[in-house]
């Protein structure tokens, strides 16, 4: 087994540069160079830094008191009229910083129950001791990243290597990019804030909960003092040098920052005691020495070391946590502490095949959305927007998606997890989802998931199942026992009936729930498709996304702890080397861009495409669903219209909009555990205003017949084959409920759109913004019928803009594939084109490079059209994505 080696310039990494060194000062001063902590110690110890955050808290808050103890002014209470930094609530002046808050609550370091070994995710980390910041630190994005924060490319985006020379010019979508008012699914008016997927609760119910497990008490004291302008979006990546944060701002303030690592470090041992206490391990007060070593094991993070050449994951890591590196979950901390330094995004992306879709049960019972639902409320709380996308496909691979992943996918991942053993065993399709991800992107993301043999340390694989603590069912009323989570997951060798499919409680899911607003116009099923052994069942889903968040909550108390220790000793703001990441993404990109196309088997892709793609970052459109952006990322956003303005517009209709009811199969039954009230809660209080710190010719071996006989003119036979709405994999989106459909509650958005055409629709022109290194792939279908759109037609665009007058060929052997670069016909006959086209070892991945010119001098926008002719209505063609560079 060849472990995978990333090249530095022409060296190969060593021991350190594998494990990584952190630059951390001691608690009297002063610093330098240290590896990370041993397997069995944390990054830092947390008891020792919240005993020391809490008595500089305290000195801190003694001061404000005799600070405003003189002010003529005052109710001597020190926070009238405070803001909550998130909840846009007011806070009674007696709770500041909630001294009476539940002694049972769990503080900062106090949950011993994953071993601080379990500490450090995977990836291409930067492999030299990363540098203080300023604003010409490189990489390659400035400005504020909006709205998703934002996925889509800003107008330019730029990637150069480690000598200046510029890999990936600036790529420019001012002529592809709309107003959001021509959209015809807008992301305000199909996206919702209103999930049903949490059992409403009486204020009564919330105050019990507070009294049991704790709640967040932390707000700003001062909001009105804060910077109202972005000034952070003036650096890359929102990389702010230490000296340049206002002296006002809430980074450089002791008091605002101590308290807020102090509730942001219980409300993480809050979240994972209630997610023990889900599986029946907690309350952590509550439980014996046994139950507590049950626990430690449940969600154990196994580090290995990949310089071991015979290093292997330990076995028992698949039913527990998984495992990973300490550099990589260093990484992964690195990523959180800016998104909280920065109040920016953060973002979870999967790719996979249908098990990892969630089919078989409602959308967001799928493993992603349940993690999801576990983190947000932490992230809320410390005021990052998290984003997690399922764009998992039923039937597919990740190839489809992987090769233009920087717009597919999306710009801005931090986290791109492969779930797709099932479709995917080849390692070339693997290795290119993995360079794609990090070289087409603003972010290097941690790449978490694949083949273990592949590319060892490029990666986090930490997908364990947290199997490993879940009770057995013995038999049908022992069952009814176990907590609820755990229910039919671990049977006994004489009830396996009751966990084997076909079983009753395998799946708990419904197609529609009555309401007064709705009646839908076909009768509904009573569960969704797909229900097959394959595919795992809603409490397999749950677990396996509990155990992931488990990870990020990791990742995220190693982010407080590294924050806490380093102001300890050198105050605030946190200094640039410890949460900057331009540089880091740098570093690890130019690493991606250099690598061998031979490593990890990429290059045996170049039987289907040129074998440079796999070292040059790729831009992409579809109509495949889900997908990051979807207006913006849609063909259709580069579609050329025809001369009367057409282009074609999602036909399908939605039964409703609108936010889903509560839906009962979506969360606990009464008086089992719920967890995100418990992460969530808060007390009642009076509504005030938000407050936040951001409101070409191919060249192939045929004798090709290139021409320019004719003007293109885009052909009006073409239709739209794609879901109604925002249909982007988050749990916010409103997608599908396609009129007539016989299970609104589905939720999936998994689906294989296109724009659809015939041998009488004339071209489909689309226009390619700022192709840079001069290569052009097309994906399409063409086992498909003939287009709606034509029908009843008996010639080309059904005679018009035809300046020939052209019949329908009645003959397959006559058919003829041609495309156009800016003007340069090539045709194909039947045989040339079945030649030419490469059908990729996936199921309906079917290509055609167009264009590969590696002697291309400068970036030009180009028209690119394609046609069929001399079938009629014989034959079809759904053109799915259009990939350059």
């Amino acid at each position: 087994m060849e472990m995978m080696k990333l090249p530095i310039s022409d060296t190969e990494m060593n021991e350190d540069e594998i494990e990584g060194l952190v630059s951390t000062p001691s608690a009297v001063g002063g610093g330098s160079p240290r590896r990370l902590s041993s397997p069995n110690k944390s990054m830092f110890n947390s008891n020792s830094v919240w005993k020391r955050r809490k008595f500089i808290g305290f000195l801190a808050c003694v001061a404000v008191i005799f600070a405003l103890f003189g002010l003529s002014n005052s109710n001597g209470n020190a926070v009238e009229g405070g803001i909550d930094i998130l909840s846009t609530e007011d806070k009674p002046s007696d709770d500041y910083y909630d001294q009476n808050s539940s002694a049972t609550e769990p503080k900062t370091g106090s949950d011993d129950d994953t071993p601080k070994n379990d500490s450090q995710l995977n990836d291409i980390e930067d492999s030299s001791e990363t540098k203080g910041g300023s604003s010409n630190d490189g990489g390659t994005t400035s400005g504020t990243e909006n709205s998703e924060k934002s996925d889509v490319n800003d107008d330019t985006i730029e990637v150069k290597d480690d000598v200046g020379s510029t890999d990936s010019p600036k790529i420019s979508n001012s002529n592809t990019t709309k107003n959001h008012s021509e959209y015809q699914f807008p992301k305000e008016q199909y996206t919702t804030d209103t999930l049903p997927w949490t059992r409403p609760i009486s204020d009564e119910e919330n105050e019990a909960l507070i009294e049991k497990w704790g709640n967040w008490h932390f707000w700003d004291g001062d909001p009105d003092s804060r910077p109202t302008e972005d000034y952070m979006a003036a650096f890359p990546n929102r990389d702010c040098p230490f000296d340049e944060f206002p002296n006002t701002a809430w980074q450089a303030d002791a008091v605002y920052v101590n308290h807020m690592l102090d509730s942001a470090g219980e409300l993480v041992a809050r979240a994972k005691d209630a997610i023990y206490t889900e599986y029946g391990y907690g309350p952590r007060s509550e439980i014996d020495h046994d139950q507590l070593k049950t626990r430690r094991e449940m969600f154990k993070l196994s580090l290995i070391d990949l310089e071991d050449p015979s290093v292997v994951p330990p076995p028992e890591s698949l039913s527990q946590g998984g495992w990973s590196t300490r550099r990589s979950l260093a990484g992964l901390a690195r990523r959180l502490l800016h998104a909280m330094m920065t109040n920016d995004s953060f973002t979870i992306v999967i790719g996979g095949h249908s098990a990892a879709a969630g089919h078989g049960n409602h959308f967001l019972q799928n493993y992603a959305m349940q993690m999801y639902k576990a983190l947000k409320p932490i992230f809320d709380r410390v005021d990052v927007e998290l984003i997690v996308r399922n764009e998992a496909q039923g039937g597919l691979g990740t190839m489809q998606h992987g090769l233009g992943s920087a717009d597919i996918y999306g710009d801005n991942v931090d986290v791109l997890m492969w779930d797709s053993a099932m479709t995917e065993q080849d390692h070339n399709a693997v290795s290119l989802f993995y360079r794609q991800a990090l070289i087409g992107g603003k972010r290097a993301p941690v790449l978490w998931g694949g083949p273990f043999d592949l590319i060892k340390d490029m990666f986090i694989h930490a997908d364990g199942s947290g199997m490993h603590a879940i009770q057995e069912t013995l038999d049908a009323d022992q069952v009814l026992t176990l907590p609820f989570a755990s229910r039919y997951m671990n049977c006994a060798s004489e009830s396996k009936d009751l966990c084997t499919h076909p079983n009753p409680n395998r799946f708990q899911a419904v197609c529609w729930i009555d309401r007064d607003d709705v009646t839908p116009s076909t009768p509904q099923k009573s569960a969704p498709p797909s229900q097959v052994g394959w595919h795992p069942g809603f409490r397999s889903h749950q677990l396996t996304g509990r155990s992931m968040a488990m990870v990020v909550m990791t990742g995220l108390q190693d982010a407080i702890d590294i924050w806490s220790e380093i102001t300890i000793a050198e105050g605030h703001p946190l200094s640039d080397e410890h949460w900057h990441v331009t540089n880091h993404y740098a570093n690890i990109r130019t690493k991606a861009l250099n690598m061998d196309p031979s490593i990890g088997e990429c290059s045996k892709n170049s039987v289907f495409f040129p074998e440079r793609v796999c070292n040059l970052p790729m831009r992409a459109r579809s109509e495949f669903t889900p997908r990051a952006n979807p207006n913006e990322t849609s063909l259709r956003s580069i579609m050329k219209p025809t001369p009367d303005g057409y282009i074609p517009q999602v036909g399908l209709e939605m039964e409703y909009e609108g936010p889903e009811v509560p839906n009962p199969a979506l969360f606990p039954p009464e008086g089992e555990i719920d967890v995100p009230p418990i992460i969530s809660n808060r007390r009642k209080l009076v509504e005030v205003e938000p407050n936040s710190a951001l409101d070409t010719v191919l060249k192939n071996e045929h004798n090709l017949r290139g021409r320019q006989l004719e003007e293109i003119i885009p052909g009006k036979g073409w239709e739209l084959d794609a879901l109604p709405g925002y249909c982007d994999g988050s749990a916010h989106a409103i997608c599908g409920r396609v009129k007539g459909s016989n299970c609104l509650l589905s939720g999936h958005m998994d689906h294989r759109g296109g724009i659809t055409g015939d041998c009488l629709s004339g071209w489909i022109v689309f226009n390619l913004p700022q192709v840079t290194n001069g290569i052009i792939i097309i994906k399409f279908e063409d086992w498909v019928g003939a287009s709606g759109a034509t029908a009843d037609w008996t010639g080309v665009n059904n005679g018009e803009y035809d300046r020939r007058s052209l019949g329908v060929a009645p003959f397959p052997d006559d058919f003829l594939f041609e495309w156009a670069i800016d003007g340069k016909i090539t045709t194909l006959n039947k045989t040339e084109y079945e030649e030419t086209f490469r059908k990729i070892s996936q199921r309906t991945m079917e290509i055609i490079t167009l264009l590969d010119d590696p002697d291309m001098k400068e970036p030009k926008d180009i028209e690119v059209a394609v046609r069929m002719r001399n079938c009629g209505r014989s034959k079809g063609l759904k053109v799915t994505h259009m990939y350059w560079s």
